[in-house]
C-alpha cells in the first residue's frame, strides 16, 4: 500500500524540524518555547514526520547550530561561543509516516498537560485513590472509625485500615485530618518518604510537589519520621521529630528532617473556610496558590512583577474574580491564550 505524501522534502520544513530538535535535545526550553513547539507540532501531520526524519538525519552527524537562551547569555561572558557548541544526537528509530498524526496529537497533548495543567495532571493518582477532589473542590469524608478527612482542592488519598494500623496515603494535594482515638491502631499518614503519626486530634499535611511536604498541627501533636528504606541513618533527631500544636514542619525530600517552626494557624488553616490569607508575600506566591483552585495556568511576565508584595484575604470560591481584582488594583495588562492560559504583564 503506498504511503501518504506528507512533503518531507520541503527545505523550510526540514530546517524548522532540525532547529526544534536541536532545541529539544539541548533541554531547558522556556515555557514560551515549549508552547510554541506544541503549536508548531500540532499544525500539520507533516511537522511530526519531519521531526522524525530530522532525528534520523541528526543521528548520523553532529548538529552545530544551537540558539542561546537569554539566561545562558547572562551567565556566560563569552556568549558567542554558545552558538558554536556541538550537540551529538543519538540515532533513533524511524517513525513511519502513517504514525505522524497520532504522534503529533500525543505530543501536543503531553505538552499541553505539562504546560497548561501541571496541577491537574495527576490523573493516574485519582484513578488509583479511594477519594479525590477536582480543582476548586473541597470535600469532607468520614471514615469507618469516625475519623474525618477534609480534602482540599486537587487532592487524592488512599485508605488502608488493618487490625493493627490505620494508614492514609496522600498521593497529592492537602488534607486536614481529624483523628478518632483508637489505642490499638495508630493513625499514620504517608506522603512520599515522610510518615506522620497522630499523637492527638487535628493536623494538616500538604504535599506540595516537587518542592516540599508541609505538616501543620492544629491540636495536640504528631510524630514525623522518614521511612527506614529512605533514611540512610539510624533513627535520631534528624530523621524523626515531634511537631506540637501551632508548629509547622517542612520536609524537603532528603534524608533528614529540620526542626519545626511556629506558624500562624489562622493563615495556615484559612483554606478550610475557603479563604486565602496572604500577608506581605510575593505576588507570585498568591498566583501559585490561586492556580491550585482553578483549571489552567496564570503566568507573570517577569521576576519584578512576581516579587511585588501583596497583603489580603481572598475568597477561594471564584479564583478568577480574585485575578481580575488583583489585575485592576495593580493595573496589569492581561493576555488570554485559549480558555486556560492567562498572561499578566
Amino acid at each position: 500500500m503506498p504511503q501518504p505524501d506528507i512533503h518531507l522534502e520541503q527545505p523550510d520544513l526540514m530546517e524548522q524540524a532540525v532547529e526544534w530538535l536541536v532545541r529539544l535535545r539541548g533541554g531547558n526550553l522556556s515555557e514560551a518555547q515549549t508552547h510554541a513547539f506544541a503549536e508548531w507540532l500540532s499544525q500539520d501531520a507533516a511537522h511530526a514526520a519531519a521531526l522524525a526524519k530530522a532525528e534520523d538525519f541528526l543521528g548520523e552527524m553532529t548538529a552545530a547550530v544551537k540558539l542561546p537562551r537569554p539566561d545562558d547569555v547572562e551567565r556566560q561572558p563569552n556568549a558567542e561561543k554558545l552558538s558554536q557548541q556541538s550537540l551529538t544526537i543519538p540515532p533513533r528509530k524511524t517513525v513511519k509516516p502513517w504514525l505522524a498524526i497520532p504522534l503529533a496529537m500525543a505530543a501536543a497533548w503531553l505538552v499541553t498537560v505539562g504546560l497548561l495543567l501541571p496541577n491537574q495532571s495527576s490523573l493516574l493518582d485519582n484513578l488509583l485513590s479511594d477519594y479525590h477532589t477536582q480543582p476548586g473542590e473541597i470535600r469532607d469524608i468520614q471514615l469507618a472509625d469516625g475519623s474525618r478527612l477534609l480534602l482540599n482542592t486537587n487532592t487524592a488519598v488512599s485508605v488502608d485500615y488493618q487490625p493493627s494500623q490505620r494508614l492514609i496515603t496522600l498521593h497529592h494535594g492537602e488534607v486536614r485530618f481529624t483523628v478518632a482515638k483508637d489505642a490499638r491502631r495508630p493513625f499514620e499518614v504517608k506522603a512520599d518518604a515522610l510518615m506522620v503519626r497522630a499523637l492527638g486530634t487535628v493536623f494538616d499535611v500538604y504535599r506540595k510537589e516537587p518542592d516540599a511536604i508541609k505538616v501543620t498541627v492544629q491540636e495536640h501533636a504528631v510524630a514525623a519520621r522518614i521511612q527506614k528504606e529512605i533514611s540512610t541513618q539510624k533513627p535520631d533527631h534528624s530523621s524523626q521529630v515531634r511537631v506540637q500544636a501551632g508548629q509547622q514542619l517542612v520536609y524537603q525530600g532528603d534524608s533528614t528532617l529540620t526542626q519545626p517552626t511556629a506558624t500562624n494557624l489562622t493563615q495556615a488553616s484559612a483554606w478550610q473556610q475557603r479563604r486565602l490569607y496572604i500577608n506581605d508575600r510575593p505576588l507570585g506566591e498568591l498566583v501559585e496558590e490561586l492556580d491550585r483552585y482553578r483549571i489552567g495556568r496564570i503566568y507573570l511576565s517577569d521576576a519584578k512583577l512576581k516579587n511585588l508584595r501583596v497583603t489580603g484575604v481572598f475568597p477561594l470560591d471564584n479564583p478568577d474574580e480574585v485575578i481580575v481584582s488583583v489585575r485592576k488594583v495593580l493595573r496589569l495588562q492581561e493576555t488570554r491564550l485559549g480558555p486556560w492560559l492567562v498572561l499578566h504583564r
